[in-house]
């Protein structure tokens, strides 16, 4: 290989690292937007306490906060373990709400309580001890949108929604 055909060699390769070093870079954006845009969060009908319904009594006053939300997790869940750093920066942008992580290990009698089966699962229960909120949060954004719209249904008047 000698002349033209070393220098087309060598584009060639020069090529394929360049392709190379783009295609892992777009692999780890699509991670990123995957763990963005996980799997929108389900509210399971069967699962967990009754909404606009009195929480079960698990030891905790729920008229220290006009909104406590109790997020379940489980050691082995992935989801739950990507969220837990998430939750110092949501405890800070809600400082008047109470959040309790309740772990599966530690807290099973709450799990049974409140009937929750999966995790991440988030309850949230107003000040009247009601269940305002429930359901799957595979993400802070779900877990936001969930405490906001406890926090409406907790506002309204004779529990219109």
């Amino acid at each position: 290989m000698t002349g033209p055909w070393l220098v087309a060699f060598l584009a060639l390769w020069l090529v394929v690292a360049v392709l190379a070093v783009a295609v892992v870079a777009l692999l780890r954006q699509i991670g990123v937007l995957h763990q963005r845009l996980a799997p929108m969060g389900a509210h399971f009908a069967s699962e967990g306490p009754a909404l606009d319904a009195p929480a079960p009594g698990v030891g905790i006053d729920w008229s220290v906060s006009a909104l406590t939300v109790l997020l379940f997790t489980s050691p082995t869940c992935v989801l739950c373990r990507e969220l837990k750093p998430s939750l110092d920066a949501f405890r800070r942008q809600y400082r008047e709400l109470r959040v309790h992580t309740v772990d599966l290990d530690a807290d099973s009698a709450v799990f049974d309580a409140m009937a929750v089966r999966s995790t991440p699962y988030v309850v949230a229960v107003d000040a009247a001890g009601l269940v305002r909120g429930r359901g799957v949060a595979n993400s802070l954004e779900q877990i936001e949108e969930l405490v906001r719209e406890a926090q409406l249904g907790s506002s309204d008047v004779g529990g219109v929604r």
